[in-house]
């Protein structure tokens, strides 16, 4: 189409391509007809309703959303803009991802700060109908325009980005450290939330000492509500998503995890005893109190997972018995009972006999397609920790090849994740091994350090979490 044609003039052209009135044209496409002479015969030429807009292109023949350029452009037509018309189309925009349609209309926008709160509204009104693509746009807009750097919407908006980006390895990591310095000034709703999400985010990045920061930071806050009296929270702009004990639950959760994964179990047990018993939380209604039976059965999980690394292999039988009702934890427990035989030089062949069954699903299907309640990026960690601690258990067993070929498994699952501590470890261990390799395995790890070497000059480009590579 040529950029100066309009609605009226596409419109016009149809009906007597067609042959048509405007009486027939308005009763095939469902149209009023006062509103279709507004359009040909107005001066100037009424501008219609998205809604309207839909049923027009409809009616001529096209595909959805076929004229919004045009609209984005007659939207400024008149002086002001008016946000009873903007909003409906920038949702609308947003349904049929026209995105260049979004940033055309925020392009004419820009020069008019005045048109912060309302862009901000319409972003979230797409954040909350999962319309995230475009509403990074907004929120983008909203940051790069918002004068006021105490504002509640510009704390919103970088946490929506972190939210947005959270699967998002080139962005996951940026979108968290800029939302760092705003998560205090957030509503305390979604303080909890940010806070929840930074302390997880590092824990899958297996960065103990900020989870532990994160995860005090949680239980300041929730500690901080508990005390104060009742409120309606429903009453507010952002309502919690979660009932306090959660987050004061999860926030010990963490913190005892990050001490468990750093080797320091005595500590985790205090910790885990700080959400074993949650009972006697304030104001718990039906969902508080099905969080607390979920932390009771958390704390007695892993207080026996501790107390398997700490190698008290009496806590091996009752924690097996306990994996076998938990069949989503059994890789993270045949991980605790490999770390912990390895570590205190003992066997467990059968054990790993009774979880072959699940465990062969984990090493032919890809970590994203799991059903899981851990994220996609922490199951690719698991399964990588599973391959480089079986890995160590074969060697003890003399089953070198068997060894390598789990290391170069666990090598690659940690290239696609960018795990750089998990890839060291598994190079270290090849090359200690190395002498065992047969040409293949040989090949295989070398082919590996080629995308070590590549995804470290596209992080540099990035200057971001590198990108994960395709096996």
């Amino acid at each position: 189409m040529d950029h100066n044609t309009t609605i009226r003039s596409q419109l016009e052209e149809h009906i007597r391509r067609e042959r048509q009135t405007l009486q027939s044209f308005a009763d095939a496409a469902g149209v009023n007809r006062g509103t279709l002479s507004g359009i040909i015969n107005g001066n100037p030429p009424r501008l219609v309703s998205p809604g309207q807009l839909d049923l027009i292109t409809a009616g001529m023949g096209l595909p959805e959303g076929a004229l919004y350029e045009m609209y984005a452009d007659e939207c400024f037509r008149e002086t002001a803009a008016h946000w009873r018309r903007l909003r409906p189309f920038l949702l609308r925009c947003a349904q049929l991802k026209k995105l260049d349609c979004i940033n055309k209309v925020l392009d004419r926008l820009a020069d008019n700060l005045s048109h912060i709160p309302d862009i901000f509204d319409t972003a979230e009104i797409m954040y909350e109908n999962s319309w995230h693509k475009a509403a990074l746009f907004l929120y983008e807009r909203v940051i790069e325009s918002e004068k006021y750097s105490h504002s509640e919407r510009l704390a919103v908006s970088h946490l929506r980005l972190f939210q947005i980006h959270e699967q998002d390895e080139h962005s996951n990591l940026e979108s968290a450290l800029r939302f760092h310095s705003y998560r205090w000034r957030l509503p305390e709703a979604l303080a909890l939330d940010g806070l929840h999400m930074l302390a997880e985010f590092f824990a899958v990045k297996q960065q103990w000492d900020k989870v532990i920061f994160y995860s005090d930071e949680l239980c300041e806050l929730t500690g901080g509500l508990c005390r104060t009296s009742r409120r309606d929270w429903d009453a507010e702009r952002y309502a919690l998503r979660r009932p306090l004990v959660f987050y004061y639950g999860k926030s010990r959760l963490l913190k005892a995890s990050a001490y468990e994964y750093s080797g320091r179990c005595e500590e985790s047990r205090q910790f885990i005893a700080e959400y074993a018993e949650l009972g006697w939380f304030r104001d718990l209604d039906e969902a508080g109190q099905r969080y607390v039976e979920l932390f009771r059965m958390f704390a007695r999980a892993n207080t026996m997972c501790v107390d398997v690394k700490m190698g008290k292999k009496g806590a091996v039988a009752p924690y097996v018995e306990l994996l076998l009702e938990q069949p989503e934890e059994i890789l993270e427990g045949v991980i605790t009972l490999l770390e912990s035989a390895n570590k205190y030089g003992y066997f467990i062949d059968e054990q790993l006999g009774l979880f072959a069954g699940h465990l062969n699903y984990y090493s032919v299907t890809n970590p994203g397609q799991w059903k899981s309640r851990y994220k996609e990026e922490f199951n690719f960690v698991r399964l990588a920790s599973y391959y480089r601690h079986l890995a160590v258990y074969n060697f003890r067993k003399e089953r070198f090849e068997e060894g390598l070929q789990n290391i170069l498994d666990s090598f690659h699952l940690s290239v696609q994740i960018n795990q750089q501590d998990h890839i060291i470890k598994c190079m270290t261990l090849f090359e200690q091994y190395r002498n065992y390799a047969t040409v293949r395995l040989q090949y295989l790890y070398a082919y590996i350090c080629g995308k070590v070497v590549s995804n470290e000059a596209q992080e540099n480009s990035h200057h971001a979490v590198g990108p994960g590579v395709s096996g």
